[in-house]
């Protein structure tokens, strides 16, 4: 799945389980909008960070990836994504993972917002 120009960046409290069958979740909270839970893409720059591609407009920022958390991700294909309204569970999907090696790419209209131009 690839974004659209009109792509935005969106921010919402998140966290990384492991199961202890070598399986990740992201258990974040639901955000507005619909998830295309056919086609979400958890990008992964290699380094320190990642982002939700969760629909062609809508970019999760995950500006934190911890160490047992990047080293999981370099060995995995897909991850069990978990949306959640306060207790309940409002979306629940699996994303594809792309490591690109690489700092992650930034819609143009989210970066001529972010720098001023």
């Amino acid at each position: 799945m690839n974004y659209d120009n009109e792509s935005i960046y969106l921010h919402t409290a998140y966290d990384w389980i492991e199961n202890g069958a070598e399986e990740l979740m992201l258990v974040m909270d639901a955000v507005e909008g619909t998830a295309d839970d056919d086609n979400a893409k958890i990008i992964f720059d290699g380094f320190h960070e990642a982002m939700l591609i969760r629909s062609g407009n809508q970019i999760i920022h995950l500006p934190i990836v911890a160490e047992a958390v990047r080293e999981m991700l370099k060995d995995i294909e897909k991850i069990l994504v978990t949306e959640m309204d306060g207790d309940d569970i409002d979306d629940v999907y699996e994303a594809e993972v792309e490591i690109i090696n690489a700092p992650l790419p930034i819609p143009k209209n989210v970066y001529n917002k972010i720098s001023g131009k």
